[in-house]
């Protein structure tokens, strides 16, 4: 749950950086800081869902992560081995 806070977060900031480089650069006024804030929660929120419910549906921030950079990597957590005498 920490690192969807901090990922949903560091998304946040990166949009807030970019809207006011926006008003600065592009559009040159200024809006007011409330709408500002207002847009920063919705993508916080906005972030924050589309991750939890991913990461609901496919499994762990690992394979997230996996998908985005395309790293084929195995789970070795998961991974079983068999080290002693067989059963049978």
């Amino acid at each position: 749950m920490e690192k969807l806070l901090v990922l949903s977060g560091i998304i946040t900031l990166l949009f807030s950086i970019a809207k006011i480089v926006e008003m600065k650069y592009v559009e040159k006024k200024w809006t007011p800081v409330k709408y500002v804030i207002r847009d920063a929660m919705m993508v916080f929120i906005a972030a924050f869902v589309g991750l939890f419910g991913f990461l609901q549906m496919n499994g762990t921030l690992n394979d997230f992560m996996n998908v985005i950079t395309e790293n084929k990597s195995l789970n070795l957590k998961a991974t079983q081995i068999f080290t002693d005498e067989p059963g049978f």
